[in-house]
């Protein structure tokens, strides 16, 4: 009678464990798909729904992502940041810089730590294909009070910044003259830039999911036009790229060239036509287009130059992270970097801003993981003869993929916590998507 007793108690315990486990992950999944719901608008709030999410991730996973190399490498990276940053921060000062703060390479450290973190973490809600297509869902659906704020800002002059609880949510909306393009409640157009050129390849997916459906198809499209139309209002280089680059991954080169074909026909009409005063209608990106001038970009070769002369000063261990500015902008250096002198913040490339911030292994090794998982996926892309739903959802993440490595050649939109948190989340898929091939199991 006792042994019976015990063993109901027991099977009541590990019923009740599966259960309490199950919905640990459920409670942690619809807190991250409000956090990447409110990410582009609300970003402390998101972060406070995404870092709960995070912690339920591992504390029902405990140890088990560490079976994954791939996220043990992560983990020792994250590692030799602490060490870098501990000695740069103690031992290896800066000559340039005897007065800074103590605190300020550590407290510049949550521009990494955290993503990488999360990288990790977030596998568990992006593991299958019905994870990855509800977060697109999201993610658009999420964007658009984002755009909302574009279209006031370009075509009403509304202009903020407007904040609520003592500034901890801020929609900047700054004048156009200031941004230089459509920025929306962004600080800078070059964010704005890139969040609607990942949105991109996720709102032309659902296009071709709910085609079927006239009234659903129609508003996604809408949607979808907007961000296009937004994307060459930004008058960003890097995001008019992108959405050359997302055009081609979806529809081919043929499209492509159809798409440039009808581009440079409209700028022969606008030569043939110089009474015809519509300049002011044209996004200075195509001006420039226009004036053959597009990708010469000087100020980015002398701040690459500049960039690896500090690198090379520390090559294994970086200056410390945020340190840049401060070091470029030094009274010592301020007239090392070659050419002439710009004012920059950063480097403007990711694997030079890792180089510089933690040295050259760190920006290895990170470098390497993020081009192994992008390759890993695009792999298990191309050896999937299915042409279904989830196939195109995959084409949408590696499209996404590619604009993150596009951008991030020649700029660091990073270091906004919203495009960051974004980038983490998208790896976080394409890590699983690399491992579905095999069947390999992302814990729980």
């Amino acid at each position: 009678m006792l042994k019976d007793f015990d063993y109901r108690n027991k099977m009541l315990t590990n019923n009740f464990l599966k259960y309490a486990k199950k919905n640990y992950l459920n409670i942690g999944k619809y807190s991250f798909l409000i956090g990447v719901f409110l990410l582009p608008t609300a970003f402390v709030i998101s972060a406070l729904f995404l870092l709960f999410s995070l912690v339920l991730s591992f504390s029902k996973s405990k140890l088990c992502f560490l079976k994954d190399k791939l996220n043990l490498l992560v983990i020792i990276a994250i590692g030799m940041i602490l060490f870098s940053s501990l000695i740069n921060n103690t031992i290896l000062i800066p000559r340039v810089l005897p007065n800074l703060d103590n605190s300020f390479v550590l407290l510049n450290l949550f521009n990494w730590i955290p993503p990488l973190l999360g990288f990790i973490g977030f596998q568990s809600y992006v593991k299958t294909e019905d994870d990855r297509l509800i977060f697109s869902k999201y993610l658009l659906s999420g964007t658009v009070p984002f755009i909302v704020s574009c279209l006031f800002q370009l075509f009403f002059d509304l202009h903020g910044p407007f904040q609520i609880f003592n500034g901890l949510i801020i929609w900047f909306q700054k004048p156009l003259e200031v941004t230089g393009g459509v920025s929306g409640l962004f600080s800078n157009r070059n964010y704005a830039g890139i969040w609607l050129s990942i949105n991109l390849p996720f709102g032309i997916y659902l296009i071709k999911k709910n085609i079927k459906y006239k009234i659903k198809s129609l508003s996604i499209l809408f949607i979808t036009f907007l961000i296009s139309y937004l994307i060459i209002n930004t008058n960003s280089k890097n995001a008019l790229l992108s959405m050359i680059s997302t055009i081609i991954v979806f529809f081919g080169i043929k499209t492509f060239f159809i798409f440039s074909i009808g581009i440079i026909f409209f700028f022969v009409i606008l030569n043939l036509l110089p009474t015809l005063n519509i300049l002011e209608f044209i996004p200075e990106t195509f001006l420039r287009i226009k004036r053959f001038t597009f990708f010469i970009n000087t100020p980015r070769l002398v701040i690459f130059r500049s960039a690896l002369n500090f690198i090379f000063q520390r090559p294994f261990l970086g200056w410390g992270s945020g340190t840049f500015a401060l070091i470029y902008l030094a009274k010592d250096n301020m007239w090392n970097p070659p050419f002439v002198f710009h004012k920059f913040q950063h480097t403007h490339n990711l694997f030079l801003e890792m180089a510089f911030n933690f040295g050259i292994p760190i920006s290895i090794l990170l470098t390497s993981i993020a081009f192994y998982i992008f390759y890993k996926s695009l792999k298990v892309f191309y050896s999937n003869d299915k042409k279904d739903d989830y196939q195109n959802l995959n084409k949408a993440w590696i499209s996404a993929g590619i604009v993150i490595f596009l951008i991030h050649l020649s700029d660091m939109t990073f270091y906004d916590g919203r495009v960051s948190m974004l980038i983490c989340i998208l790896f976080s898929g394409l890590r699983c998507i690399s491992l579905t091939k095999n069947n390999l199991k992302i814990c729980n």
